[in-house]
């Protein structure tokens, strides 16, 4: 725009010599009528010259104003306003105070996983003398650790139970005094359990597997016992052993029975293990046992 202006301006100029010559010739010939055409011609160019000149000098002003506009703009982004001491000590404040909140809340709800736990936990404890029928307890989907107990010389008998009293599983079935561990697997709802008994008798429950997970090899254990072991995938040579008279029986993952024997019993078998994981064993037994993987 600029140059456009400039060349109208340089136009003007040279039409306005041109027509200041004509003019001169036409009043020096007496030719009053073309001298003062040429005159008006003149102040149409000058018109013209002045018109582009201020047009010019506008241009150039608008120009410069923007330049000046976008460099405050960058500049206004470049610096950033630099905080006081006030309010950087008021930022610091605000984080450490959410910083703060954030761990206690965080430190409450382990608190509360932990008391939900220990609130589970307990309420897996049932405890009772002579014939009884339990509470209703919930219990998650996938297996349930019974570990149970009788003082008393006549027959003890626990029976697990659906909220329908279906008897599900003949838990315990024992004479006199009573310790051991069952294992079963579950769908998730309510249970009960139906226990004949003569004494005080116990039955703890859980649902977690433990932390002494044994790895594969060789376990050992004394009556209805409950075991964890890590096996790889494969097939495996499995080795037992009871020295007990009455009912010897090893049950996997409540599906897969390894050994069901009467009395002392000394063996091995071919196991084949689908998946490497963890896997649990329902040990009925009375006396010493032995379990190997290999």
């Amino acid at each position: 725009m600029d140059t456009l202006f400039f060349i109208i301006s340089i136009l003007s100029f040279v039409a306005i010599f041109v027509f200041v010559i004509l003019a001169i010739i036409q009043f020096a010939k007496k030719d009053q009528e073309k001298g003062k055409k040429q005159i008006k011609f003149v102040g149409i160019a000058g018109a013209l010259m002045i018109a582009s000149f201020i047009g010019f000098i506008s241009t150039t002003d608008s120009d410069k104003n923007s330049k000046e506009n976008n460099k405050e703009k960058v500049e206004t982004v470049a610096k950033p306003k630099e905080e006081t001491p006030e309010e950087k000590a008021a930022a610091e404040q605000k984080a450490k105070e959410e910083t703060e909140a954030r761990a206690k809340a965080a430190e409450e709800a382990k608190a509360k996983a932990e008391a939900e736990r220990l609130a589970k936990l307990e309420s897996l404890k049932l405890s009772g003398s002579g014939d009884s029928v339990t509470k209703k307890v919930k219990l998650n989907a996938g297996f349930v650790i019974i570990d149970a107990t009788h003082q008393g010389s006549r027959n003890f008998a626990v029976k697990l139970l659906d909220s329908n009293a279906n008897t599900l599983k003949l838990v315990v079935n024992e004479i006199g005094n009573y310790s051991g561990k069952k294992i079963y697997a579950i769908p998730a709802g309510e249970y009960l359990y139906e226990v004949t008994a003569s004494g005080p008798w116990t039955i703890n429950m859980s649902q977690d597997i433990p932390k002494d997970v044994s790895p594969e090899g060789k376990v050992s254990g004394k009556g209805d016992s409950v075991v964890f072991m890590n096996i790889s995938k494969g097939a495996k040579k499995v080795s037992f052993t009871h020295d007990g008279s009455s009912n010897f029986s090893v049950k996997a993952n409540d599906s897969a029975l390894l050994v069901n024997e009467i009395g002392a019993y000394s063996g091995s078998k071919v196991q084949k293990v689908e998946d490497t994981s963890i896997y649990f064993f329902d040990i009925i037994a009375d006396g010493n046992w032995t379990m190997a993987f290999e």
